[in-house]
């Protein structure tokens, strides 16, 4: 069964995606910034991420560095796909925190994207168990 960790400081958004990818048969881990994410990497093998950007303690760009530079030590951790969603605008939120879709950020999708669109995207990314 697939691994998901939800990273956002926003309840209501956790909450949404966990019972939409419960209900898929996911397990699901929930982070309400990236210091909790990280930690919860100690335990959890994540298939793929979501990821919010603006997030108090540490923000999405901060984790995904933090990430990145935990995978050069862990290389079970190479390679997650992840998928980054934000409330702000797409494009002055890729212009300010210099996202670039690359391997693992398949996708930079406002929050409001459609919950079918995002599931499909999800399983389609999934990186294989």
């Amino acid at each position: 069964m697939p691994n998901i960790l939800i990273i956002d400081d926003d309840y209501s958004i956790r909450s949404m995606f966990q019972y939409l990818f419960l209900d898929e048969g996911y397990e699901i881990k929930l982070a309400a910034n990236g210091k909790i994410a990280l930690d919860c990497l100690s335990d959890f093998m994540p298939d793929l991420m979501l990821i919010d950007i603006n997030m108090p303690i540490m923000t999405g760009p901060e984790f995904i560095k933090a990430f990145n530079n935990l995978a050069l030590g862990r290389p079970e951790l190479k390679n997650i796909p992840y998928i980054v969603l934000t409330g702000e605008n797409i494009t002055n939120a890729e212009n300010h925190f210099k996202f670039q879709k690359n391997n693992s950020c398949k996708f930079f999708l406002p929050k409001k994207t459609e919950h079918s669109v995002i599931l499909s995207l999800v399983k389609k990314n999934i990186r294989a168990t």
